[in-house]
């Protein structure tokens, strides 16, 4: 499936992590925290990508960054990440703390719906998605 020396999971992350402060969605720096969920649908080419920035009382706003930047670097993560006799995760989401330049990502393999970004969703989704201290609680 690769063309070229396969990367592990380690390096796509951090690879992931250098494009997405290049990116103006987030290089300024002006947030607390940041979100991003990638969320794959039926079919190869069926990616969504929604961002999140964050000020230091949790109030969000839409930062997508480039999809044609990142999501072939997902894609590749996606498929290194993959789990034998299972069904590749339908989401992920990545979280960037602004302070101490924190990077965490979780992967959705059971129910990757629950990261769909629609109008009635969004608010739940982006609350749910916030970067969080150890002491609070994302709702």
């Amino acid at each position: 499936m690769h063309a070229g020396p396969t990367l592990d999971r380690n390096e796509l992350i951090a690879r992931i992590g250098r494009l997405l402060v290049a990116d103006p969605a987030v290089a300024d720096g002006e947030w607390h925290g940041y979100a991003l969920i990638v969320r794959y649908g039926d079919g190869a080419l069926a990616r969504r990508m929604a961002g999140f920035r964050y000020d230091a009382d949790g109030a969000y706003a839409a930062a997508t960054p480039d999809a044609d930047a990142l999501g072939p670097a997902f894609d590749d993560l996606r498929d290194a990440t993959r789990v034998p006799g299972k069904d590749p995760w339908g989401a992920c989401v990545l979280r960037l703390w602004r302070d101490g330049g924190r990077m965490a990502v979780e992967f959705e393999y059971d129910v990757p719906e629950r990261w769909d970004v629609t109008p009635q969703t969004l608010a739940a989704v982006a609350t749910r998605a916030r970067p969080v201290g150890a002491d609070e609680d994302p709702g």
